[in-house]
Order: C-alpha cells, then structure tokens, then sequence
C-alpha cells in the first residue's frame, strides 16, 4: 500500500516525497512548485485536478532549469480541463524528471 497525501494549495508549494508516494493536488490558480528531498531513484505520482489553472515546473529546485518532460515530445503537456491528470515525477542523476499518464 502507498501513501496518500493532499497537498494544500497555494501561493508557494512544495512537493516533497517525504509526504508521500501518491499526492493530490488541487489547483485554485497557476502555481510554480518547487521539489525539496527527492533524492536519485525516487519518485512519486502526482493526481492533478486543475479546472483552467496550469503548473510552470520551472523552479531550480527540480534540476536545471525545471523538469525536464518525457512525454509530450518533450514538452510541457498539458493538464485536462476536468477531471484528473496523472504527472509521473521521478530523479536521476540529480534531474527531476516528469512523465504525463495517458491521454485524460
């Protein structure tokens, strides 16, 4: 069994696995997080519920200059309008990396 975590929204975010495996999150406005405590070979599942809002993973803390995207050809995918979106995150080798789950 994995953890479950809600994150609360706001101004500031941070995503730490120590929080827990699976976290949800449930965005009131566009947010930048930041990563604090992945450390290489760790990784989480994000549950995203977004309505019109969107993520900016361009924050340092992920490595470089944010989370670099294996879907999407690369590029930031979207998030759907409703319901939730599933956001693979996972570090290697000091890089925070990011995968979309599916098409909705």
């Amino acid at each position: 069994t994995e953890s479950i975590f809600t994150i609360t929204d706001g101004a500031s975010v941070v995503i730490d696995p120590n929080n827990g495996s699976i976290q949800k999150w449930t965005l009131s406005a566009t947010r930048t997080p930041s990563a604090a405590n992945f450390v290489d070979g760790q990784s989480i599942t994000l549950a995203v519920t977004s309505g019109s809002n969107a993520i900016v993973w361009t924050d340092a803390s992920w490595g470089g200059s944010g989370v670099v995207w294996k879907t999407n050809a690369g590029v930031l995918p979207p998030l759907n309008g409703s319901g939730i979106t599933f956001i693979v995150l996972w570090k290697l080798d000091g890089q925070v990396y990011g995968a979309r789950v599916g098409d909705a």
